[in-house]
Formats: C-alpha cells, sequence, structure tokens
C-alpha cells in the first residue's frame, strides 16, 4: 500500500512538473506573438518613402482618389478625378455618411484598397516623373478587383486628368461609360466671375446629359476674384473647366464625384498643399 503511495506521489509530482515546464516553453512565445500582432496594427502612412522607393496603401472609399490626393500634398501635383456613373447596386455617395445607411445585402460598396510602389527621382529627396508615376498608379488600380475602370489623359494645358471610363460588375465584367466632361458644350464667350463660368459649365453638362451636375464646394474656393473669359463652340466641358482653374490665384484641381442614390454629380475642388 505505501509503495503505491509513493508511486502515485511520484507521478503527480512528474505531472506538475511538466506543465510548469510547458509552461515556461510557451509563455515566452506568446509574449513575442503578442507583440508582433500588436506591431502589424500600427497602421502605416498612406504614402511612405524607404531609401529610394515610394509606397502608396490606400484605402477605404474611393481608394485611387486617395491615393492621387497624397501624391497631390506630397509633390504639388496637379491632378482632376472623375467617377465614371456607377450602377444602382452600389453603395456610394460623394461623401461618407455619418449614420450607416441599410444597405439590400446584394449591394456592393465603393471600398477597397490596392498597393503600389514606384521608384523616386534620382536621390530620395528629388520628385519622380509625374506621368510615369501616375501611369503606374492608374495601372495599379485597375489591375485590382476595383469597381471602377480609369484612364490617365494629359490635357493641351498640361494638367492630368484620372477619367473614370468604365464600371465592374458582380461577375468581373467591365462596361464602359462615357466620361461626362467629355460631352461638347457651347458657351458664349465673355469675361465673368469663375464661379459663375463654373457654374454655367455644370448647367450646360446636366442640361445635356440630362444628369445633374452641381457646382457644391468649389464656390468656396474661388469666391469671384477677379474674371475670365472662357467659352466657345462646341467645346469639351473638360476643358473650359480646366481654362477656368487655371486662371485662379489658388493651385486648385476638380473632382467630380458620382451619387448613386441622387443619380447626379458633384463637383469640388482640392488645393494642393505643397509648398
Amino acid at each position: 500500500m505505501r509503495i503505491r503511495r509513493a508511486a502515485g506521489h511520484r507521478a503527480r509530482w512528474f505531472f506538475f512538473a511538466a506543465v510548469i515546464a510547458v509552461a515556461a516553453i510557451l509563455l515566452p512565445a506568446k509574449s513575442v506573438s503578442q507583440a508582433a500582432h500588436t506591431t502589424s496594427q500600427i497602421k502605416k502612412p498612406l504614402i511612405y518613402q524607404v531609401g529610394n522607393v515610394v509606397h502608396i496603401r490606400a484605402e477605404g472609399p474611393r481608394p485611387l482618389l486617395r491615393a492621387l490626393d497624397a501624391l497631390q500634398d506630397r509633390y504639388g501635383w496637379m491632378v482632376d478625378y472623375e467617377d465614371p456613373q456607377y450602377p444602382a447596386d452600389l453603395d456610394l455617395a460623394p461623401n461618407e455618411p455619418s449614420v450607416p445607411r441599410r444597405r439590400h445585402p446584394d449591394v456592393r460598396n465603393l471600398k477597397g484598397s490596392f498597393s503600389v510602389e514606384f521608384n523616386s527621382g534620382p536621390a530620395p529627396d528629388s520628385p519622380p516623373d509625374e506621368n510615369s508615376v501616375l501611369k503606374i498608379v492608374v495601372d495599379s488600380y485597375n489591375q485590382s478587383d476595383a469597381d471602377g475602370q480609369f484612364e490617365l489623359r494629359k490635357e493641351q494645358d498640361g494638367r492630368f486628368d484620372v477619367v473614370g471610363t468604365g464600371v465592374r460588375d458582380h461577375h468581373g465584367e467591365v462596361s464602359s461609360r462615357e466620361p461626362i466632361l467629355d460631352l461638347l458644350i457651347t458657351l458664349k464667350t465673355e469675361r465673368r466671375s469663375a464661379d459663375e463660368t463654373i457654374a454655367l459649365i455644370c448647367e450646360k453638362v446636366g442640361q445635356q446629359s440630362k444628369i445633374p451636375v452641381t457646382p457644391s464646394g468649389i464656390a468656396d474656393d474661388v469666391p469671384g476674384l477677379g474674371t475670365v473669359a472662357a467659352g466657345g463652340m462646341r467645346v469639351s466641358a473638360r476643358a473650359l473647366l480646366s481654362r477656368t482653374l487655371a486662371t485662379m490665384v489658388e493651385h486648385l484641381s476638380w473632382r467630380l464625384l458620382y451619387d448613386v442614390n441622387g443619380k447626379s454629380y458633384e463637383l469640388s475642388s482640392a488645393r494642393c498643399a505643397h509648398e
């Protein structure tokens, strides 16, 4: 009986010793794992540079526009942006709602992410080539599973436009969309304030396309300071808009965003924060 008790005591002792040894091994590993997880949760900036390589990781609503805004702020590039006409099954508004809306389960949401990297200039502090970088960024976005498809254009005045030309359906098929600012409009050439000229361009485009275009917020950035003589017979609305903004003292680019719910466009401006 004493032999059995002694054997049982030794067995329990060895069991507890084994548990303590295993815990000593696992606890440091767990701590390292937790530290690694915490580090991985640190959010990197949207755009950052390591050596001669610039990295962009854009996510959220309109990730392509977020990438363009980051490039504009970093390098001072004036890049204009136009949404395509997204389908009705896409939950999208010019600005994110503060309160989530109820959506049908089949409705898609224009949120996503994509990553791209490119080489900076010859030296880490020198700017890269604008045309090459914008092409890389737009191509990378188009090759992702994004809902929109865009093309890069260079206007006669040297401005770059990123224009929505297609949308992707649930099956991944892309259908083309005619950019609304490609419409040819006629605007009498006379001297007007810049905000009045912009409002007239939006009005002409809306009348011709049957899609309302509202110059929301852009008048706040160009409050009638100075005048511009823009106009012409059957000139693209895009060209007239670019000419008008090019006359401003402030460095402005435009953003034309599509509201699926209202089936309308909203035109706003973006200042360049780069010095």
